[in-house]
């Protein structure tokens, strides 16, 4: 019998060929097919966009199914604050190149209500997001909890904002501290009993159960695109700044007033994205006895506490009463009050998205106390201003000082003087008065006609 020729088995050859890429084409849809079917955890990243010491994070990877994160581009504040965007899109994005690095895929959607066919579409079993303080976000996560309860997915919370949470700490009949000095002595208590001065674990990297699943790319900003700010966002930038500040943490309490000289941290900003841990900065600063800035840290979780139960500071004594006035707060807004420091503040807040603490408190006593006008206009300008925007700490901050100023008189020219003694602060962002000697540049209504005060306004009120 003759050997049949090659040609003779070609027809055979090509169908067994054509079996064998079936096969693998079935197998390789039936892979794919488990991989999108794969159950997952979602970490809903939203003021805590950063790796080390996440508690989202680390209560994702105990439920031990692959971890995957969505950040939302747009928040839950109704009030537009463009810089503030951009600093948070910048954190998100260097999550993402982190995360990805761990293979661990982070989806960015435009809005919160994307959220619930992401979670489909991943199979997710549970949603874990940071703790919601204020009520316009706790409404939020309401309305997406219904969404993901009728599609069977378990919505978790952690606290991840401040060091201790929401009803950790409160007084008596269980209800929450109003005051701060006893606020801060219940939390020092706790703070000893609970972490001692010790590392929270915050240094302890994460090993994330991860798919094969590819990693989406991060959208492009889409922005305004002209935005100008004096920090970048990310967890890596917000570490250089702390190890910045940590070298000079010591000259703090004598440097912290004078708003011309860098002696406060400027984790601000930091803190409100949540590219670093205030629990980590907390164990941190008190292990160097840095009792003085550690009460910031205390006063964030005052206000965030405050915020959660819906409680606000009373003012000692009613306020005194003047009807609202538009071209009094244009002109507070705008820096052209006729004050120098107030209006350097202002300008210095409008032009960098950041202002010196001391002056915060100071430009809003000057609002209500002075120029005697509702919070609520200067609550609201902060809110679009500031790149460290965070709505609990806004709201308290503004309570503090409408407070005090209703219960004591300020002196504006003393006070600049001591917290700009040589002018520096207000001829950095007021160049009319640049020229101005020490003894006049707070007081510029003091010059003789012979000095030209290039335009800057007289007082609105009488000094």
């Amino acid at each position: 019998m003759a050997r049949p020729r090659f040609s003779d088995d070609l027809p055979v050859f090509l169908l067994l060929l054509r079996a064998v890429k079936f096969l693998l084409k079935s197998n390789a849809l039936s892979l794919s097919d488990d991989i999108a079917m794969q159950a997952h955890t979602l970490v809903w990243f939203r003021r805590n966009l950063r790796i080390r010491d996440n508690a989202a994070l680390s209560a994702a990877v105990k439920r031990g199914l692959p971890v995957a994160g969505v950040w939302v581009a747009q928040g839950s504040s109704e009030i537009p604050n463009p810089r503030q965007d951009w600093f948070h899109y910048q954190a998100a994005a260097a999550l993402h190149g982190s995360l990805a690095a761990r293979g661990v895929a982070l989806y960015a959607v435009n809005r919160v209500e994307e959220l619930p066919a992401l979670a489909t579409r991943l199979n997710v079993q549970t949603v874990i997001a940071d703790e919601a303080y204020t009520s316009s976000e706790i409404g939020q996560d309401n309305r997406i909890w219904r969404i993901l309860d009728e599609q069977g997915v378990a919505f978790e919370r952690v606290n991840d904002r401040a060091i201790f949470a929401k009803a950790d700490i409160m007084g008596s009949h269980g209800a929450p501290y109003t005051d701060f000095p006893h606020y801060k002595e219940a939390w020092l208590v706790l703070f000893r009993q609970r972490f001692g001065g010790q590392d929270v674990g915050g240094g302890r990297a994460e090993i994330f159960q991860t798919t094969s699943v590819e990693m989406p790319s991060f959208p492009a900003w889409n922005g305004q695109q002209d935005m100008v700010s004096a920090q970048r966002g990310g967890e890596d930038e917000a570490g250089k700044q702390w190890q910045h500040f940590e070298e000079n943490i010591g000259f703090y309490p004598i440097m912290k007033d004078f708003p011309a000289r860098k002696g406060t941290s400027r984790l601000s900003a930091y803190l409100s994205a949540g590219c670093i841990s205030p629990r980590v900065l907390a164990t941190e600063a008190s292990g160097q006895g840095a009792d003085a800035w550690l009460d910031n840290l205390i006063q964030r979780d005052f206000y965030q506490q405050l915020a959660y139960h819906r409680a606000r500071i009373e003012p000692e004594s009613a306020a005194e009463s003047a009807p609202f006035s538009d071209d009094l707060t244009e002109r507070w807004r705008q820096g052209e009050t006729g004050f120098p420091l107030i209006d350097a503040a202002m300008r210095s807040l409008k032009s960098s998205g950041w202002l010196h603490p001391a002056l915060r408190s100071l430009t809003a006593e000057f609002l209500c106390g002075v120029l005697h006008q509702p919070s609520e206009h200067g609550i609201v300008w902060f809110a679009t201003q500031q790149t460290d925007f965070d709505p609990a700490l806004n709201e308290g901050n503004w309570q503090t000082a409408a407070r005090n100023a209703h219960r004591r008189s300020i002196d504006i020219i003393q006070t600049a003087r001591r917290l700009d003694p040589d002018g520096t602060f207000v001829r950095r962002h007021i160049p009319e008065l640049a020229h101005l000697p020490v003894n006049l540049v707070h007081t510029p209504w003091l010059a003789s006609s012979e000095i030209d005060a290039h335009g800057y306004p007289p007082p609105v009120v009488a000094p």
